[in-house]
Parts: structure tokens; sequence; C-alpha cells
């Protein structure tokens, strides 16, 4: 990894989007075309819907006919302001602040027709709101101001629905990330709240048995998609991360689940699930902010390394919104939607990452992978490199690996799979003492790994034989 070359591109990036006042396109603008005003087709519903799929899909030559202004997203300012977890790199706080709406909301700067709604221009909604309140947060803005107070009011009573959060206040459509990303917006403001319990217990229950999540409830939104999969796992290891319990399993299922389905046999992020074909520079964004999160670094450094070679345009200075079927980059760009996550995602990975560390090529391979269940043959001859690794790995990783060797103990106790139970006994066992060491908490030391038993566990529990194990049991 050459971390000055990841630097410097960022930082070219943010140059031009500064110098452009960031104010650029975007893929769902198409309804501020001054031609489709002029055409009178804007009071169908059809022809807005028409209209915007003509402009998002359609060549950059098409956007350009159609003459749509540039506009200033405030979730582009929000993503340069820390949101969602990122590296503070401008100073937006006034200009976010000034874009409130009366309500006290954000929204998006254009006209949007989707096929569940159709929102105004600078219509409060969800998700804007939410990465907005997030990285006022995460640049310095106290709690109790007064506008992060009126937010939390248009969230609290705009958008509730009793159970979860609607993404607009016009319309009762259930978008799981949008209802998840309120509720930690909502919970950054004011703690631990009924109504954000609420939110995350009703996305924890719409997880599929593959670990994975739909984008929506509606029948059009039972698509799986990689960065909206990625922000779901994010948002419930935030809320883990703030001392919410009984969040575990869920992540480690959807972090197994993306793992598999949401990147390619080459480590690439997917734009949708088990699905190879068009790379989306928001998927590849995401993609690499999670690797970090859940302790895949060199898998970040990997997709950033592939995301300058492939998705950089030096002549430039922006990223391309993606890469075609046909491996070549699909050139239009977009402010918000790639220059702004690419940015926000390359300074996760530059902010995690060592200056002058090598490939992920040029190391050598770890003795356990952190996604699979940690099981401890008795001896074990390779137990103290292990033990070394998982003393180095991230905190999000450890905790993840803990609930993934939990879940196959308890299906091997169930299953009656003694010996595998024995060996993944020992996994648990090992990561809650050095879990201890490192002052991570996990399940409570002395009570039963099997689950409606109270067993007293020695400390040397880990190191113990099968046949000890067995006399214990």
């Amino acid at each position: 990894m050459d971390r000055d070359r990841l630097t410097d591109i960022r930082n070219r990036v943010l140059a031009h989007m500064t110098h452009d006042d960031f104010a650029g396109s975007d893929p769902f603008d198409g309804l501020e075309s001054a031609i489709f005003r002029k055409s009178g087709l804007g009071r169908f519903r059809l022809g807005r819907l028409a209209w915007l799929q003509a402009i998002k899909r359609g060549p950059d030559v098409l956007r350009k006919a159609a003459n749509i202004p540039p506009m200033v997203n405030p979730k582009t300012l929000a993503l340069l302001g820390g949101a969602a977890d990122g590296v503070v790199l401008c100073d937006v706080r006034k200009r976010l602040l000034d874009l409130q709406n009366p309500d006290g909301g954000w929204g998006y700067p254009f006209e949007w027709q989707a096929r569940a709604f159709y929102a105004k221009r600078h219509q409060s909604n969800a998700i804007v709101t939410s990465f907005v309140v997030d990285g006022l947060r995460q640049s310095g803005v106290a709690e109790n101001d007064a506008k992060l107070v009126t937010a939390v009011r248009f969230m609290e009573n705009k958008l509730w629905r009793g159970g979860y959060f609607a993404y607009f206040d016009h319309s009762d459509v259930e978008i799981h990330n949008a209802s998840l990303w309120a509720a930690f917006a909502l919970h950054r403001i004011v703690g631990t709240n009924e109504k954000s319990m609420q939110a995350i217990k009703r996305v924890i229950s719409a997880q599929k048995a593959d670990g994975s999540w739909a984008y929506g409830m509606r029948s059009h939104h039972r698509f799986v998609d990689g960065f909206h999969t990625g922000y779901i796992l994010d948002l419930l290891d935030r809320f883990r991360a703030s001392g919410m319990n009984g969040l575990g399993d869920a992540i480690a299922r959807g972090w197994q689940f993306y793992r598999a389905e949401c990147f390619d046999q080459d480590g690439l992020p997917r734009s949708f699930a088990g699905r190879d074909g068009y790379l989306d520079a928001h998927a590849v964004a995401q993609g690499m902010a999670s690797l970090i999160r859940f302790g895949d670094v060199h898998g970040a450094i990997r997709v950033a390394d592939r995301a300058a070679e492939t998705l950089f345009d030096p002549t430039r200075d922006l990223f391309f919104a993606g890469i075609g079927k046909d491996g070549r980059p699909d050139r239009r760009h977009y402010m918000r939607w790639t220059q702004a996550w690419m940015v926000w995602a390359l300074s996760i990975v530059i902010e995690n990452t060592h200056r002058n560390m090598p490939n992920p090529q040029d190391q050598t391979m770890p003795t356990f992978d952190a996604q699979k269940p940690l099981s401890f043959d008795h001896p074990d001859p390779d137990r103290l490199t292990m033990e070394a690794e998982l003393r180095a790995l991230p905190e999000p990783a450890f905790c993840g690996l803990y609930d993934i060797t939990r879940a196959a103990a308890s299906r091997a106790k169930a299953e009656g799979a003694m010996e595998t139970l024995y060996g993944l006994t020992r996994g648990m066992k090992t990561l809650q003492r050095i879990g201890a060491e490192r002052g991570i908490l996990l399940a409570a030391k002395r009570t039963g790994f099997l689950r409606g038993t109270e067993i007293k566990v020695p400390d040397d529990f880990d190191r113990m034989g099968d046949k000890e194990i067995r006399k214990l049991l």
C-alpha cells in the first residue's frame, strides 16, 4: 500500500470539490432539468419517474443537454464533516446549520420521484437529517445545541410510526437502513430511548435467515445491495460500541453474509448481493469503511488500491461513477454519490493504516480467519501465534469473532456434536480471557457456555483436554 499516494488522491479530489464550492450533479437530480420543467411532464407521476430514470441511466451527453444546474447537497457536507464515523475533513458546521429546514430536518436539494413516494426540493427526510446530525456531533456541535434539539423533535414527531422511523413525514414507507439511521441519530442526541430501541428490534427482526436485509418492506424493495447492508452493519456496531447488548448475533450473521455475498472472488465490493456486474463507486466506498470497521484492514487496502487504479481520473482529479460490465469506467461523476463517498472512505483507510504498509499479497496469511468460529485443538501447536493475533485484532472484529464462535457452539450443542463443541468452547474461553486482558467486555466469564445452564468454569478451562471438559459437563 502506498499511503502517500492514497492521501494525495484524496487531497486532490477534496481540493476539486472545494473549488466547485461542493456543488455538483447527483444520480437523482433529473427533475431539476430546465427542459423537463418546460415540457409540462412534471405534472404526471409516470412522467417524473421515466425522466428521472432516463437521466440517471443515460449517457452524460443527455445530462448536459437537459440543463441541470449543479447543487450543494447537505449529505455531501455531512460526509466531509465526519458523518458515519468518518474523518472531519472540513469545517462545514455553519453551512449545514444554515441549510436546516424550518421543520428541523434536512433534505436533498432536488425534487425526487421514487416508485413509493415523491419528495419536494429540500424536503426533510430521515437519511439526510441523520447524516447531518451525526456529522455535526462528530465535528463538535454540542448535543444540546438548539438546532440539534429541533432535529430530534422532527424525527420523534414527524417520522415515528410506532415501531420504526419513516423516510418522509408524508409517507409510511419503511426502509430499514433509514429507520436505523434515524434511531442512531436520536440516540446520539438523547441517549438510550424507547423509540430507538424499538426501531433496532424491528430491524433485527427483519433480518433474513441467511443474515441479509432487504432494502425495505414494499414488494419492489426486496433487493439486497452492498452499501445499504454496510450501513446497517456499521450502525449496529456503533450501537454495540455505545454499550447496547444483544446485537452480537445479528451483527455476526450479517457480517458473514456481507463478506460472502457482497464481495466478489477478487475481494471487490458488489453493488448487489451475489451479483457481479456494474461496480458502483458508492458500494466501493462503503465496502472500504466496513472492512476497516470489522478488522479486515488488508481487504480494505486491496479495495482502496484497486479504486485508485480503476476509478480515479488523474486528468480531472475526480472519481468515476463506477466500472461497467465490460470493465470500462463509467465516466459520469457525482458530487455526493461518488466524490464525497470516496473521499470519506479513503480518509478512513488512510487514518487506520500505517505509513508504507505493505500490500496484502506481500503479507503472510494469518493463522486464523476472523470471520469463522474460533476453535482450538488440545494441544494446539498454533495457540501462541493465534493468541498474539487475537491481542492485535481490532475490537469490533474481536467482538464479532466471539459472537460467531458462540453461535457455532450453540449449534454444535443442539446437534450433539460434542467434539466440535469442545474446540469451540476453548475458543470462547480464550476470547474471554484475552478480552479481559484488553478491557473488552464480552459475556460473563463464569456463566455457562451452554444456554440454560450455570457451570463453574475454571480459569484454565480454555487449555483443558476433551476428557477434562467431558467430566466438567
